[in-house]
């Protein structure tokens, strides 16, 4: 423990064991001099006491900084008023001094002169004065501001406008103002010259008009390391929600890339701008390389960029190619994911071709199925028998009653004319003829082909029943089945004609799918609309989305990779036209195009929401990536980037036969645009944020610096 001594009201600590002798003799030697503490009390007290003076202080401050002020006005008034007023005779006091006392005094030494003599206190000390001066030019800011604020209320058009600009920012001038005042001050105490007090102010304003701006980011800053962290999934995913972004849609890997982007961007405490994060996602899904101007899609940063690559490629320097490799590389990528979901493995001919080939399979497959079951109806024993033939006459019937008699073939009429007069009996094998004379009849179109597809829909769809063993007449199902229970002639005919509806059965099956949509129709046709090449541009790429549905029906799970592959390869088709992955340019107009072209609608039957994502993903990365917004200025005829890039390569060639030529020349400009263009372009932190006003700092002339301060002349040490 140490042991405390009390010299003169201080508390003095000695090491604990220190002898006694020791202590005295070192407090005689070091702590005798010390003065004596005053108390508490009297330290109050004094304090007080001293709020009278500070007070008068405050008020000479005032007095003198709105005086100083005030003299942007009066000055140039005391001017022209000494031109005109006579010579004054000199004084006595003239005469002993040799100095002549000017004609009248400016605004400030009167304020001062009248602070004097009303016994305002004066400042003492350094520190005092330097308060004084930066005090005085606080006040004589705050006089323009105050006057500004009313002309601003009061006057209209452009003298408003004026006001409105001098009143501006009032903290930023204020503490610019205090900032000049403090340094002239210190100056002035530190010897500083005429000149130097002037520097002096003119850093200081400088430095205190920065202020506000600072404070508010360190404060900013500050809360952002204080306060509860907002879940920075939660902010990124509400953002790309509000976008039409799903955040579950994205992979694993990309959502950590773009949440370590944004964290790094976010530690300033700054607010996020929502369209750059959305932007960087989708460069992030693509694996692209992003540029500020590509997150900004700010039109100087674009121009800026666009230039400097174009300027960069034609060099022959490797350091200052980066931008322009950097959009090559862009460019691959974006080819290299349509590859990666399918498109190298997608061919539209070949798809065209993989759906012609499996309607043709089912079709046969139905067909075949109806041969077979004709044939067991036909090896039954009542396959001979009698039915009615009273559909022949809703046949009939109903071609008369749309006008289509006129227009049925001849040989079919008489065909079911010899049924209908008895001159032979109708049997399954007779119905069986009539319907494929009727296919054939209707696959000719026309309105021969209308006729004869009426009657076979007719036909297909309606009931038959035995006749009666010993005449045409012709008996109900019930009659029937009463009398056949018991014959044996009669249970073959009801076999058989089981038989004969399971085989018709089957055929309308095959006529229902040959009939069941446009592709079906359109591949099993005879002409040229069912080549397959035809059929994958009629139906995969340019279907609507429910012949999509069909498509995909048709083609079952099997064959949905290859329309999507087909799909794919028709996109990047499109976006390179035509040309090869090795030198193809991503045009992402013509990409985007056929994307709305295809709908979301249709893609969604071929593609995961995942692959759907990406796919948008690319498509507006093409775009920021070739944007040109209005008020860009890209060099798109390359001719000035070719001028300049050339232009650097002679002066490397020049400089290289130099000695130092090239450390003193060139090396320092390839220096000065990597670190300013190319580094910065590549930098994206301050795009991810959002763009915050700059805080206005007062000109060397601004009302609170030149009103307050600098019309005030400079003065010598203790004045």
């Amino acid at each position: 423990m140490a042991q405390l001594v009390e010299v003169n009201g201080h508390n003095i600590e000695f090491p604990d064991g220190m002898p006694a002798s020791e202590i005295e003799a070192a407090i005689k030697a070091n702590y005798l001099n010390i003065p004596k503490a005053k108390p508490v009390a009297v330290r109050a007290g004094g304090m007080i006491n001293e709020i009278p003076r500070q007070l008068g202080l405050t008020a000479r401050y005032g007095l003198e900084g709105v005086a100083n002020a005030a003299q942007l006005v009066t000055e140039p008034i005391r001017y022209l008023q000494d031109l005109v007023t006579p010579e004054r005779t000199p004084s006595m006091s003239d005469l002993v001094t040799g100095e002549r006392k000017p004609k009248s005094l400016p605004l400030g030494m009167i304020a001062t002169q009248f602070a004097d003599k009303i016994g305002l206190p004066t400042p003492q000390g350094a520190n005092e004065r330097t308060i004084a001066e930066a005090t005085k030019f606080v006040a004589g800011g705050a006089l323009p501001i105050g006057v500004a604020n009313r002309g601003a209320d009061m006057a209209t058009g452009v003298a408003r406008e004026v006001f409105t600009k001098l009143a501006a920012n009032p903290t930023s001038q204020l503490t610019a103002a205090a900032g000049g005042g403090l340094a002239s001050g210190a100056s002035r105490e530190a010897g500083g010259s005429d000149a130097q007090q002037v520097l002096g102010t003119v850093l200081g304003t400088f430095a205190g008009g920065l202020a506000p701006g600072a404070v508010s980011g360190a404060a900013t800053r500050v809360r952002a390391l204080k306060a509860p962290p907002m879940q920075l999934e939660g902010r990124v995913s509400t953002i790309l929600r509000e976008s039409g972004m799903d955040w579950q849609q994205i992979p694993q890997n990309v959502r950590n890339q773009l949440l370590a982007d944004v964290r790094n961007a976010t530690n300033t405490g700054e607010a996020l701008n929502p369209d750059a994060v959305r932007r960087l996602a989708d460069f992030r899904l693509t694996g692209a390389t992003p540029t500020r101007g590509g997150l900004t899609l700010d039109p100087v940063q674009i121009t800026r960029e666009q230039n400097l690559a174009k300027l960069g490629a034609n060099t022959g320097d490797d350091a200052l190619q980066g931008l322009a490799r950097t959009q090559n590389e862009n460019n691959t990528r974006l080819i290299g994911n349509l590859n990666t979901l399918g498109a190298a493995n997608g061919n539209i001919d070949d798809a065209g071709r993989r759906v012609t080939s499996t309607i043709a399979g089912r079709q046969q497959g139905l067909r075949s199925a109806e041969q077979a079951a004709w044939d067991a109806a036909r090896n039954s024993p009542g396959y001979r028998q009698p039915i009615s033939s009273g559909v022949l006459s809703d046949i009939n019937r109903a071609l008369d009653d749309e006008g289509q008699m006129p227009f049925m073939s001849k040989q079919i009429s008489d065909y079911m004319a010899a049924f209908q007069t008895g001159q032979r009996p109708f049997t399954p094998q007779d119905y069986r003829n009539l319907q494929s004379m009727l296919a054939r009849e209707a696959a000719k179109g026309g309105n021969e082909g209308y006729a004869a597809g009426l009657a076979q829909r007719i036909l297909q769809r309606a009931d038959i029943a035995p006749t009666q063993p010993n005449g045409p007449a012709l008996t109900t199902a019930a009659t029937a089945a009463s009398m056949q229970a018991d014959d044996a002639a009669g249970a073959a005919a009801r076999n058989s004609l089981d038989a004969v509806n399971q085989a018709r059965r089957a055929t309308r099956s095959a006529y229902a799918y040959e009939d069941s949509s446009p592709l079906v129709r359109s591949v099993l046709s005879d002409g040229a609309s069912a080549d397959p090449q035809r059929i994958a541009k009629r139906f995969i790429v340019n279907g609507t989305t429910n012949e999509a549905r069909v498509l995909a029906q048709e083609v079952g799970p099997t064959g949905l990779a290859t329309i999507k592959n087909a799909l794919l390869s028709h996109l990047k088709n499109k976006a390179l036209s035509g040309a090869s992955d090795e030198v193809g340019k991503f045009s992402q107009s013509a990409f985007n195009k056929a994307m709305r072209e295809i709908g979301d609608d249709k893609l969604r039957i071929f593609f995961s929401p995942e692959e759907i994502t990406q796919l948008h993903a690319n498509g507006r990365v093409a775009s920021y990536m070739q944007v040109q917004p209005i008020g860009s200025a890209v060099n798109n005829s390359n001719s000035g980037a070719l001028m300049l890039g050339k232009g650097f390569d002679w002066l490397n060639s020049v400089a290289s036969h130099i000695p130092m030529g090239r450390q003193l020349v060139i090396d320092p400009l390839r220096s000065l645009d990597i670190t300013l263009s190319q580094r910065q372009a590549q930098n994206l932190t301050p795009s991810l944020l959002n763009p915050t006003p700059r805080q206005a700092v007062p000109g060397l002339l601004g009302p609170a610096m030149s009103m307050g301060g600098l019309l005030a002349a400079p003065r010598p040490v203790g004045e």
